[in-house]
């Protein structure tokens, strides 16, 4: 497995790498996993760029970034040929499971690196993983299992902790000792995916903001974190848009959070230790990850759409199929919130978030003892993986 080149020092004369990043536009996860990466990397890199569109592109600035390069509303095509303008200029593509433009880099005569949170879950992993110079996977329940079984992913596997860090005290949740007036979290980030409309994204939003402001005793804020997109929809006072340090510092400071329940949120959870209610699913990977965290005990309180008159599954089709889930999640969101439907959907939700919540802030969340079982610190040995990469293998064109 590649985790052996951790032995293999890189020359501390070699010319110091270029690297283009990219994160996929599903959800905030990869953006998020993308952003505190480049952070990382800046220092020891000669160039760093950004090549994507869409809502990735709230997270990526410059600095660190030395050029960002947007690509909303591109064709295939036209990111193809931008591409092989720019592959002279970098050693290595480095994707957060965009596995569509890995491909697309490597036709542009790129060599491609790529960071998956996501290894467990895959029905099956795109052959560009296998075929990458590096594929970084971040550890979760059965990643290592599923790596030692395929011969392709094993050879130039590095499996990382979570990419979250060893947080200072300061940013370690701290308890509700004030009489209520610590703010709740509401933290709507990864509503934005190809299998719905930017609408449907609004509407889960709204519902939400809704019925947590409605749990809440008189006086205590709620804050709310997502999209730029979705917050200038919502139009509202207490919806911003946050790097992930602020974030952290929202968690920390908070009585409680209630979150959508994407990994990146998940393993924020369990850096800071706020304790949480995950809310219901908006995509495949939040139903299941909030499944296995109920099932091996790291979860304080969850809901999901049957707990609010959905249907009790989601009726899919082929496991072949994962977006499957994510469609029916979208159909039963839905029907649940027409005109006809919705002020009782409202009610439900509302009574259900205050009954969920009614514990929460007296302990610690249980998702802080995920850092005992995955670790911390994936950044430094991610940047540390391609870094090594690029100083073992060279460097492509003129400098």
């Amino acid at each position: 497995m590649a985790d052996d080149m951790a032995d293999d020092a890189a020359d501390p004369g070699a010319p110091r790498p270029r690297l283009l990043l990219n994160a996929q536009p599903f959800g905030f996860g990869p953006p998020a996993a993308t952003a505190v990466l480049a952070r990382e990397l800046a220092p020891l890199c000669d160039e760093l760029g950004y090549f994507g569109g869409g809502h990735t592109l709230d997270l990526q600035h410059r600095p660190p970034y030395h050029a960002v390069y947007g690509t909303t509303g591109l064709s295939d095509g036209e990111r193809l040929a931008w591409l092989r303008r720019l592959a002279p200029r970098y050693d290595l593509f480095v994707t957060a499971m965009d596995f569509a433009e890995a491909a697309l880099a490597r036709r542009a005569g790129l060599n491609v690196a790529v960071y998956d949170a996501l290894t467990w879950f895959w029905p099956e992993i795109p052959a560009v993983a296998g075929d990458a110079a590096l594929y970084i996977a971040q550890d979760f329940f059965g990643v290592r299992e599923r790596i030692a079984a395929d011969p392709a992913l094993r050879r130039n596997a590095v499996i990382v902790p979570p990419i979250i860090p060893l947080l200072p005290p300061r940013q370690i949740w701290r308890g509700g000792s004030d009489g209520g007036r610590q703010h709740v979290l509401l933290n709507l980030g990864g509503l934005q995916n190809p299998y719905w409309e930017p609408s449907d994204a609004v509407t889960y939003a709204r519902l939400m903001l809704d019925a947590v402001r409605a749990a809440q005793p008189a006086g205590r804020p709620v804050v709310v974190t997502t999209s730029r997109a979705v917050a200038a929809a919502l139009d509202d006072r207490d919806v911003r848009t946050d790097d992930p340090d602020t974030v952290l510092d929202l968690m920390s400071g908070a009585a409680y959070a209630c979150m959508t329940p994407g990994l990146g949120n998940i393993y924020d959870a369990a850096a800071t230790g706020v304790p949480t209610l995950w809310l219901p699913s908006a995509n495949e990977t939040h139903h299941l990850q909030a499944n296995l965290l109920s099932t091996h005990g790291f979860c304080d309180a969850r809901l999901d759409w049957p707990d609010i008159g959905g249907p009790a599954d989601y009726a899919v089709g082929s496991p072949a199929a994962p977006e499957s889930i994510t469609k029916a999640i979208v159909s039963v969101i839905r029907q649940l919130s027409t005109a006809q439907n919705l002020p009782t959907l409202r009610d439900r939700l509302s009574d259900a978030v205050a009954k969920s919540t009614a514990g929460l802030g007296l302990a610690p969340g249980r998702a802080r003892a995920l850092t005992g079982r995955f670790g911390h610190g994936g950044t430094a040995e991610a940047a540390s993986a391609l870094t090594r990469w690029v100083g073992r293998n060279g460097v492509r064109g003129t400098r």
